[in-house]
């Protein structure tokens, strides 16, 4: 273990190198557009399409470094990014974000995932909070009405997949090709939970706090097993689809769910769900965990028994934040040597030192997977982004 001091000055550094990849690559410097993807060694195709994933989260990342720093460095690429996507994804007619536009902005997916306008809501909120922008917060309280009012399943709870562009229902609601085509999924609604945790903090409105609590109960009651996993598809009354453990998402959840309840300031709420929060991080070391490298499994199949041990870069950070909240709510201090020593194994080999950025995924052999993008549709400065100035910002409680 080193001081904390290193490991504060370590994780400043990699978020401004993060920081400075995004606000420089990431922007055609011929238009100033986003470059929608860069392949794993730097080659840039600006003609590429952009999904709103990306820019969503670009806007986000920026505006949270921005309430991060207490300055507005970033915000001229923030105020970039919110340009393209009200100018490219907003639909005027019927409310919402489309999926993806190509490089000229013509649209090319235009269903409303419900995945999707909780990352609007999401960026827009940070936003308001980084710059106290109104019309930034009202275009968030006017999607989290069109969220109400068509994607909220009011008798079992949660919310929908996706609809059409003018929010009718679609025989096809999969977020990626990898997903199935069923009525509700944990992503979806672990994201819409992350949205409105922060969207009540920002206007703790009666309405926001009803439909965030309500989505607390669906998600700790149905969404996570007894087994402390999350189950990953649903059926309409939450009936389970799917058996694989996705590790990443599992310790996810269990300090999304956790800071969702603490924005309710709910003492009861927060004695009934922490069991299950540090039971869902103890299950993630006993299960998706490797002692011998420090660092996070990808998923197990429960029918065929087997691991996919690829090590990917959002799973691990998300392993680190999920850890430090353990370390945060319990006090031990297990949970915050496992942080910094999946910190290591990030550094020896998930930071690309040539190109920048981080690899997309590592192989169980210890190699970068050269197919994976540096920037897509999927690969964004979020997760890498959020974990450290979320990790930093704990650390200035803890104690050597």
């Amino acid at each position: 273990m080193k001081p904390l001091s290193t490991y504060r000055k370590e994780f400043h550094q990699e978020l401004y190198n993060i920081l400075a990849y995004w606000s420089t690559e990431v922007f055609d410097e011929q238009t100033g557009e986003i470059i929608g993807e860069i392949d794993h060694y730097g080659t840039k195709y600006p003609e590429s399409n952009k999904g709103f994933i990306l820019c969503s989260r670009m806007m986000w990342t920026f505006s949270a470094a921005c309430r991060f720093y207490k300055n507005e460095d970033y915000k001229p690429h923030a105020d970039a990014v919110r340009k393209y996507i009200e100018t490219y994804f907003y639909d005027a007619t019927y409310g919402g974000y489309v999926w993806e536009v190509t490089a000229q902005g013509d649209i090319v997916v235009s269903k409303k995932q419900v995945y999707a306008q909780a990352f609007a809501i999401y960026a827009f909120t940070e936003y308001y909070l980084a710059f106290g922008d109104q019309s930034a917060l009202q275009r968030a309280m006017d999607l989290f009405t069109i969220m109400e009012t068509h994607c909220l399943d009011k008798k079992y709870g949660g919310y929908y997949e996706a609809y059409s562009q003018s929010w009718d229902k679609l025989d096809d609601v999969r977020l990626s090709d990898r997903d199935l085509n069923l009525p509700k999924g944990m992503n979806t609604n672990l994201h819409v939970l992350e949205a409105y945790t922060i969207l009540f903090e920002a206007t703790k409105s009666p309405q926001v706090e009803k439909a965030l609590r309500a989505l607390i109960d669906v998600y700790s009651q149905k969404i996570i097993d007894k087994h402390n996993h999350i189950v990953i598809f649903f059926t309409e009354d939450w009936t389970p689809q799917t058996h694989e453990y996705s590790f990443g998402h599992d310790i996810e959840s269990s300090w999304l769910l956790w800071e969702a309840a603490e924005a309710l300031h709910d003492n009861d709420l927060l004695i009934r769900l922490k069991p299950q929060v540090l039971g869902m991080v103890d299950t993630f070391l006993k299960e998706g965990y490797d002692a011998k490298t420090h660092s996070a499994l990808y998923e197990y199949f429960t029918d065929t028994k087997t691991y996919d041990r690829d090590r990917h870069w959002w799973v691990q950070v998300e392993a680190m934040e999920g850890l430090a909240n353990a370390y945060r709510i319990s006090g031990d201090k297990l949970y915050k040597i496992k942080v910094f020593q999946i910190w290591q194994y990030v550094q020896t080999y998930l930071i690309d030192k040539v190109h920048g950025e981080w690899f997309w995924r590592i192989d169980n052999d210890g190699y970068p997977v050269d197919s994976e993008p540096k920037v897509s549709m999927w690969k964004c400065p979020y997760h890498n982004g959020r974990a450290l100035m979320r990790l930093i910002e704990k650390m200035e409680t803890w104690e050597e």
